[in-house]
């Protein structure tokens, strides 16, 4: 499949390397003719990725990856192909898989961004079981956006569940799977503020300081180790 980012770096390369020898009229005839040549590969990405919005909007989400991983062959560093491929491997139960994806949101510069990666990232943990993984990631997000009510929620929830299921029985399975039907939803697109700054602040300065308290209280716990939209 031809990259049409990389293939156009290497027709610049070739025209600036032979402008002396190519007539400049001659030489803008070929550029226009090389664009219309690969816009329709530059379409095609838009188009795949609408195509697999829709088909995440209608629950066909294995038709969704497929239509994703066409466009990511186009444009293989697209970091929001990445995020929407993440969140179609959510939908599959692929949680290793989407964490992998929703990682690489952590790359762009954008805080958005990343903080809606890690969301993402916290919610696939959970679903993996990994309530410490999860907890880190929902607190890492609100650091990024300290107005994400939805990671806030989803973190006094993983909390409080993990105080109760310290405190708890072993043998005590049946209410643990009735919390287990409680769970965090993914973020699909990015919200809008719903907390005032100093609800946040003040939000943030308490699960430091509840965290402090934890810590004084048990050994750290370990985590399962990373393998490494839209």
């Amino acid at each position: 499949m031809i990259n049409p980012k990389f293939e156009i770096r290497i027709l610049k390369k070739f025209l600036n390397s032979n402008s002396q020898k190519i007539k400049p009229g001659l030489m803008a005839k070929i550029f226009i003719i090389l664009m219309i040549f690969f816009l329709p590969l530059f379409a095609d990405v838009g188009s795949l990725m609408r195509k697999g919005n829709g088909l995440m909007r209608k629950g066909r989400y294995d038709e969704a990856l497929k239509t994703y991983q066409q466009a990511q062959v186009l444009e293989p560093d697209n970091i929001k192909i990445h995020y929407n491929m993440g969140r179609a491997l959510y939908k599959l139960g692929k949680y290793p898989e989407a964490v992998s994806e929703f990682e690489l949101g952590l790359l762009t510069k954008d805080k958005k961004f990343q903080a809606n990666s890690l969301y993402n990232i916290g919610n696939s943990r959970f679903k993996q079981g990994d309530l410490d993984g999860a907890i880190k990631a929902y607190k890492s997000a609100l650091l990024l956006n300290n107005k994400d009510i939805k990671a806030k929620q989803n973190l006094e929830f993983c909390l409080k569940l993990k105080e109760e299921l310290k405190n708890q029985p072993k043998s005590d399975s049946t209410k643990q799977q009735q919390q287990k039907q409680e769970q965090p939803q993914p973020q699909e697109q990015f919200r809008k503020p719903e907390m005032s700054r100093e609800d946040a602040n003040r939000i943030l300065e308490a699960l430091k300081n509840k965290e402090k308290e934890q810590k004084k209280k048990q050994p750290k716990p370990e985590r399962e180790k990373v393998e490494k939209d839209w």
